[in-house]
């Protein structure tokens, strides 16, 4: 491939002129601003710009810290069918091993009102805000969308509203079923923070365990929200290259 228009053959739109030829410092104010950034959050980063070419400005959108676990996690298809699971998924993010969670909140299956997403967003930050002030992590188990703008496809929380979940899990009810957010906007933004995700479709043939939830001890319920305590913690394993997760249940 060659830069221009003179020569034969096909026509690909590249940022190649943008990034050899320096008829705008582009690279130096990109590298520039990557070096600040991570010198003021002590980690490395990606961010979002906007740019103009006439006249030339660069607009800084948002900065992430990109926290990535180093821990190599391998998940094979066995794990995934070993008994005393709560979940299991092939469509996880995240990466590591967690062993400290004994909270769980949950929307209640039976209680479930696409009309009422906004009094569960409600709910769930009463929740959330309680735990963190008790610095107590939690499983979050909702339906549809977590942090959808559109309140009919799922639960419009925005982050400071479940904030102290380390670990979230999007699943379906036979009646209500959409695409799950893996790769949204919202979601890209938790897993920078280092929250794990797991998504139960309806197509998944991993179910969760919702018999072994209802039996678990009650902390808090609400209209739509359940909180349970178990007195061993769950252990979560996200293997972050084959996206792979499991939720495993406490031995009794």
């Amino acid at each position: 491939m060659v830069l221009g228009t003179a020569n034969p053959g096909p026509r690909a739109l590249t940022f190649g002129p943008l990034l050899k030829l320096k008829k705008l410092p582009f690279n130096d104010l990109i590298q520039g601003i990557l070096a600040v950034c991570e010198k003021k959050l002590e980690n490395p980063v990606e961010i979002e710009f906007a740019m103009t070419f006439s006249p030339p400005a660069l607009g800084l959108l948002q900065v992430r810290p990109m926290v990535v676990s180093s821990q190599i996690i391998q998940l094979t298809a066995d794990d995934l069918n070993r008994d005393n699971l709560l979940a299991a998924s092939e469509s996880a993010l995240g990466n590591g091993c967690l062993d400290d969670i004994c909270d769980i909140v949950y929307v209640i299956p039976d209680e479930f009102d696409l009309a009422q997403t906004r009094k569960i967003a409600s709910e769930l930050a009463g929740i959330n805000t309680n735990l963190v002030e008790k610095n107590r992590p939690y499983l979050l188990i909702v339906f549809g969308r977590l942090g959808s703008t559109d309140p009919w496809l799922g639960i419009p929380v925005d982050w400071g509203q479940i904030s102290g979940a380390r670990v979230i899990v999007e699943t379906y009810l036979d009646d209500f079923s959409v695409e799950m957010s893996q790769g949204s906007h919202f979601f890209h933004n938790l897993t920078s923070l280092g929250v794990n995700y797991l998504a139960l479709p309806k197509t998944s043939k991993f179910k969760l365990d919702w018999d072994w939830l209802s039996h678990q001890p009650e902390i808090q319920r609400s209209d739509f929200v359940r909180h349970v305590r178990i007195a061993k913690p769950l252990s979560i394993r996200i293997d972050g290259r084959a996206s792979r997760g499991v939720i495993q249940k406490p031995e009794v």
